[in-house]
Order: structure tokens, then C-alpha cells, then sequence
């Protein structure tokens, strides 16, 4: 049997998503069907921000309303603003 802290791993395992180096597109949370996606920088515990900034991933706690609007996503909206942030990086 799977421990909690096994559990945990296996289910960020199966909702992380690489896409490009350390960077990666976690679901957060889901509600009504909906899922809240970060993108992640693994290496820098940050997350990108709807300003195409990284900022620190705050510990939940301190995740106020507007942190959790400038930094998760739909799914479709967090592929497409990675896709920008790409092209506006280089």
C-alpha cells in the first residue's frame, strides 16, 4: 500500500507535464470540471505570471485571490501563453 507522501508524488507524476527543461505545466486543482493549470520552473520553485513573469510559487497559506488569478490557468490558455513567453524570451 502507498503511503500519503507516495501518493502525493504519484499524483503531481501524473498531472506534470515537461515542457522544456525544468519548466513544467502542473494542474493545481480542479473544479467543476475545470482544471487550474501553473506553469512550473522546477529548478526555481516560480511559477510564470498572466505578466509573462516568474514569481515565487507562495505557499498556500499565502495564495490570496489575486496571486492565484495572475498565476493559474485553463489548460488551453497556459499552453498558449507558454507558446508566447517563448517566442518573446529569446
Amino acid at each position: 500500500m502507498l503511503s500519503d507522501n507516495d501518493k502525493i508524488k504519484w499524483f503531481d507524476d501524473a498531472v506534470k507535464f515537461q515542457l522544456d527543461g525544468n519548466i513544467y505545466l502542473v494542474l493545481k486543482s480542479r473544479k467543476n470540471g475545470v482544471g487550474s493549470w501553473a506553469i512550473e520552473n522546477t529548478a526555481t520553485f516560480n511559477v510564470l505570471n498572466s505578466n509573462m513573469e516568474w514569481e515565487k510559487e507562495l505557499p498556500v497559506a499565502k495564495r490570496d485571490a489575486a496571486y492565484l488569478i495572475r498565476t493559474r490557468f485553463e489548460f488551453e490558455a497556459a499552453v498558449s501563453m507558454y507558446e508566447q513567453f517563448k517566442m518573446f524570451s529569446v
